[in-house]
């Protein structure tokens, strides 16, 4: 970290973990969801708190008010709501005396209901086809066995605007010819996903709770009734549950807002001060007094020397396939941060 120490601006790490597991042939869920087994997460994290500052939602807020961050800062962020974060996570970070952020989709919590992605992945693991039809939203043929059935079933879900998931996933189904009733997905929840007493434990254990939608569906492909259904929806499930202020939002899939001033009126419209992308990189703290000798700082180009925008917060993925190594390179020296293809 002594590139970045030296470095003329603040700079903000944040990395991204989704679900900490070891990696089992037979786990009968979606293998890519899990960024690193709880040794590598231990490791990552003691590395971390001895070579940075852990910082929180309050800090990265402070800092966008003026207050200056600390050096080295980096900040720790689980998204969707995995039971790993409260069962295997929150006690690592407690070991180490560190804290995280924890971005949860409330919708799943509340109702038992399991993740389009994993319900794809329970399906495809289960049917006995060996090839398989859907004729919504597009008509598709797939092999089940094929690696890219998976991709491509997702990528339905996170492109196709105003899309009636629960109608895809139900014609799936009777494609795969794989049984499945509510009663059945809750028991597959109640396995993988948080409870309200988990996140309220996080909280209790001085961990921040964010948002991450109701659903977790793709912004881009809300209609304008959903999005600000989704977004103040989800802030105030979360509110009425911990019984404090959500100010953040990890977007669903990650995909940046910049171009959508809609997406963003509705950001601010719903009350959120921050919205955190999966666009890889790291957030520079410019100085107004930087900012006009920028072309003599040697910290990088484009879009470098900008302010900080609120609602396009970068972060670092994670996965259980990276190297210590890579882990300890991409934060030390951003420029060759790991790029991930496994959004959620």
């Amino acid at each position: 970290m002594e590139l970045r120490r030296r470095s003329p601006v603040p700079v903000l790490s944040i990395v991204t973990y989704h679900h900490i597991a070891e990696d089992d042939p037979a786990y009968p869920y979606d293998r890519g969801v899990a960024d690193a087994t709880p040794a590598q997460f231990r490791r990552q994290i003691e590395w971390l708190a001895r070579h940075g500052t852990v910082v929180g939602i309050d800090e990265v807020i402070r800092a966008l008010d003026g207050e200056p961050l600390p050096k080295n800062a980096v900040m720790i962020t689980f998204d969707d709501g995995y039971r790993s974060c409260r069962d295997v996570a929150l006690p690592i970070l407690q070991d180490v005396g560190v804290r995280a952020t924890f971005f949860v989709a409330t919708s799943f919590i509340a109702e038992r209901r399991l993740y389009w992605w994993e319900r794809i992945a329970l399906l495809l693991g289960q049917s006995r086809r060996d090839r398989a039809q859907i004729r919504y939203p597009r008509a598709i043929e797939f092999e089940r066995a094929d690696p890219m059935a998976s991709h491509t079933l997702t990528a339905l879900v996170k492109d196709t605007h105003g899309l009636d998931l629960e109608r895809f996933l139900t014609e799936l189904g009777v494609a795969l010819d794989v049984e499945w009733s509510h009663e059945l997905e809750t028991q597959y929840a109640d396995g993988l996903i948080m409870t309200w007493d988990d996140v309220r434990a996080l909280c209790r254990a001085g961990m921040d709770v964010e948002s991450h939608g109701r659903r977790h569906r793709v912004l881009q492909t809300l209609d304008p009734g959903d999005l600000a259904d989704d977004l103040a929806g989800s802030r105030r499930d979360l509110e009425a549950q911990i019984g404090r202020p959500v100010r953040a939002i990890a977007y669903p899939v990650g995909r940046r807002i910049t171009d959508t001033p809609h997406i963003r009126a509705a950001l601010v419209a719903a009350g959120y001060r921050l919205g955190l992308t999966n666009h890889s990189g790291v957030n520079r703290w410019w100085p107004e007094r930087l900012r006009r000798i920028a072309p003599r700082v040697p910290w990088g180009g484009g879009d470098s020397f900008a302010p900080v925008d609120p609602f396009d917060i970068r972060r670092l993925a994670t996965d259980r396939a990276m190297s210590d190594a890579m882990f300890l390179t991409q934060v030390a020296v951003p420029q060759l941060a790991y790029v991930s293809t496994h959004h959620h």
